[in-house]
């Protein structure tokens, strides 16, 4: 990476934080306020999922103008002639998947869970909502500054650092949803580990930040209809589930890329 994108980087981390402090005391001062509009434990300071966006925004504008700007809003929509349609589909089930299989491990160990029980029709607008916070989140985190990242790191690499920053950017609301310090540990891992599929799926679909906007987007619906509105959600056991997901993601397609897959004819750069 050269110089001037290591400081892009992480100038482009500092201002995202410093820009979210206000949503994180709004959080403070107002805990329950999107949870009695909502149903669901969101904290007030889930606002700041724009700023990602907002901030790659800016830095485009500033380094290229008005047409490096709408680049990156282009991104979203950008189709590889590498992508795949099965790509988009896993990540809309991937994460649903590895909430079944938590849930499943927690009724083996004997936990007491009530049955899973959410109405059908919210999900259309919990997934709208999730969608156009995750499109806030992933042009900044996916579109923008993994690029950078990956100038100079390899594909696992980079998704842990972003995905290490990416907890620790969560980590103050993830307090202010009222969860103990054991359940937050255990989130912050489940997070970064996210990212790592992220990364995943994102490139293997060409590139694509609309595949990683779409598996953000549904890890967010499953997380908070498990399996009551999110009552039950247990961060332990996704992260033993996922942990075995993400350990399976690099070896079978590599660290370098995580795009190439060991025992296909060919493998994606």
């Amino acid at each position: 990476m050269r110089t001037l994108d290591q400081k892009t980087v992480w100038r482009y981390f500092g201002l995202v934080f410093v820009l979210s402090s206000p949503a994180w005391l709004a959080g403070a001062l107002a805990p329950d306020a999107l949870s009695h509009i909502l149903g669901i434990s969101l904290p007030l300071s889930a606002v700041m999922a724009f700023l990602p966006a907002a901030v790659a925004l800016f830095f485009s504008y500033r380094a290229g103008g008005r047409a490096a700007a709408m680049t990156l809003l282009q991104k979203l929509f950008e189709k590889s002639a590498r992508s795949k349609r099965y790509w988009f589909l896993t990540a809309l089930l991937f994460m649903p998947a590895v909430l079944v299989a938590s849930y499943g491990l927690l009724r083996v160990t004997g936990e007491q869970l009530p049955a899973w029980h959410f109405s059908v029709l919210s999900l259309p607008g919990f997934f709208l909502m999730f969608f156009v916070g995750a499109v806030g989140e992933e042009l900044g985190w996916q579109g923008y500054v993994f690029p950078l990242l990956r100038q100079r790191w390899n594909a696992l690499e980079s998704a842990l650092l972003l995905g290490s920053v990416w907890a620790l950017w969560h980590l103050i609301p993830f307090f202010q949803t009222g969860h103990s310090v054991q359940w937050v540990a255990w989130h912050f891992l489940v997070t970064i580990l996210l990212r790592v599929v992220t990364v995943w799926l994102f490139a293997n679909a060409g590139g694509s930040v609309l595949a990683a906007v779409l598996f953000h987007a549904m890890s967010n619906v499953g997380m908070f209809l498990f399996p009551n509105y999110g009552s039950h959600y247990d961060p332990f056991t996704t992260f033993v589930v996922l942990a075995l997901a993400a350990g399976a993601i690099a070896f079978l397609w590599g660290p370098a890329t995580l795009a190439r897959f060991r025992y296909g004819r060919h493998g994606l750069a």
